[in-house]
């Protein structure tokens, strides 16, 4: 009866309808008060705490176990990499259904199907007999993360947030930066410690001590969700012109006739190309530079750290007047970052030791990096949040980013493997980069006509799916 009563009062807590009161807190600015992230704050922190859990234990973790794995099952390099590619293979499969089921079904019920798949999943791990068993597991974490992962975590924003939907996402997915910097140390001790099976313990127990409660009892589908199917078509001044015009009611497949869907997909591929491909490599290209292990995680500690100030400048430029600006800035940065690992003495054509460049490399790519993955999360959501079939579209942009973190990785192991180096990859960066930042502003440019297509009155908020 007790665990029914406690059920009962934590629903209670996260219904849609219970909004935190501006008197409850008189101590603070009238302007903070009315703050959308202090009304819903239990919502953002529980969201924060399930991708924490669930990035860290799908995404950060395995990489870790990796070597001990092939130790333990004795194979080579080649076929313990099959891992890591098969989760990002069965994810970029799934994105597409992940956000049909988004659109159908809702984010709480993704959210707890996701959890409970993981929580199964990972209590087989340490079971594992053979190395193909796990790469069945790692297929199905890939599926479960399009039911759990950043892009639901970007349509459950949606649904909760209007005026500060951009640093709401951009907090929510500061959950991965601090995931990368908390669980792989941790995973390695345990790893040293009691070997690779007791380590993957971890996942199903924390699985089932915090994101399963907060999944179940907390989290919920916000009232932008719960006003659904009431906004067919509408009529919204123009903000620029001052004038009403009549919405086109756009569904998923109408948005693809969009130019600004096509630059939001090809930016998000060309990013991820960079960003994925240097999460996963940037420890091999400091080391082929000569920096020994502990300066390595030392660099790579500096773009996490600062990748998280990146993201939540950018969440709160995105939700003011400068957004465009900011944007471009970001793309800017990132286009920067690629650049200074050349080594400029010898023209360019070799990467550079120097430790001062080095770090400012890692200073000016972390914020990039930071700010675009937020750029990347919430201006869809900023640009086409209010369309009908948003959660779908959310998939689609998905696809477009595993594609380019696929492709990133497979395409830098290939040059460095013709070359000998980095140097090669660093051009094909570069070249990423200015071709993103060329989309961002046409993305831009062309914002007043995707808006006109989309106007919804401000007076009425618009589910979001």
């Amino acid at each position: 009866m007790s665990s029914l009563f406690l059920l009962e009062k934590l629903n209670m807590l996260s219904s849609p309808s219970d909004d935190v009161p501006a008197s409850k807190f008189p101590c603070l600015p009238g302007w903070l008060r009315g703050s959308e992230l202090l009304r819903y704050w239990k919502q953002v922190l529980a969201a924060w705490l399930v991708f924490f859990v669930t990035a860290g234990m799908t995404y950060q973790a395995p990489p870790i176990m990796l070597d001990a794995i092939r130790r333990d099952f004795e194979v080579d390099h080649y076929r313990i990499a099959y891992l890591g590619a098969i989760f990002q293979l069965c994810k970029g499969i799934f994105t597409m259904p992940g956000g049909f089921a988004l659109h159908h079904y809702g984010c709480r019920s993704c959210f707890r199907a996701g959890a409970l798949i993981i929580l199964i999943s990972s209590a087989l791990y340490p079971l594992a007999p053979s190395l193909w068993w796990l790469a069945i597991l790692h297929g199905i974490y890939g599926a479960a993360y399009d039911l759990i992962g950043v892009g639901p975590i970007i349509v459950f924003a949606t649904t909760w947030f209007e005026a500060e939907t951009a640093l709401a996402i951009s907090i929510l997915v500061t959950a991965f930066s601090f995931s990368g910097i908390c669980f792989p140390p941790r995973v390695a001790y345990f790893i040293a410690q009691h070997g690779w099976r007791r380590a993957s313990l971890m996942c199903p127990i924390l699985i089932a001590l915090v994101v399963m409660p907060l999944c179940f009892c907390i989290l919920q589908d916000g009232p932008l969700r719960q006003r659904a199917q009431r906004a067919a078509a509408q009529r919204v001044p123009d903000s620029e012109e001052g004038q009403e015009q009549q919405m086109v009611h756009l569904n998923f497949w109408r948005s693809l006739r969009l130019p600004a869907v096509w630059h939001l997909a090809f930016l998000s591929l060309y990013q991820l190309y960079i960003i994925i491909a240097l999460i996963n490599t940037l420890t091999l290209y400091l080391k082929d530079v000569h920096m020994d292990l502990e300066l390595s995680a030392l660099y790579t500690s500096v773009v996490f750290q600062v990748s998280i100030a990146g993201k939540l400048l950018m969440g709160a430029a995105m939700d003011s007047k400068f957004q465009g600006l900011a944007g471009l800035i970001s793309c800017l940065m990132l286009l920067l970052g690629t650049v200074l690992p050349l080594d400029f003495s010898k023209g360019g054509r070799q990467l550079t030791q120097s430790h001062g460049q080095l770090l400012a490399f890692a200073i000016i790519y972390g914020l990039g990096f930071g700010g675009s993955y937020s750029l990347l999360s919430a201006k869809p959501a900023k640009l086409l949040g209010r369309m009908a079939d948003f959660g779908k579209l959310q998939g689609f942009l998905m696809l477009f980013q595993v594609i380019g973190g696929f492709l990133g990785t497979l395409v830098t192991g290939k040059l460095r493997e013709l070359s000998g180096s980095y140097t090669w990859s660093f051009y094909v960066f570069i070249v990423m980069a200015f071709l993103a930042s060329c989309h961002y502003a046409a993305l831009e440019l062309g914002k007043k006509k995707t808006l006109q297509a989309i106007s919804v009155p401000a007076t009425d908020r618009v589910e979001t799916y």
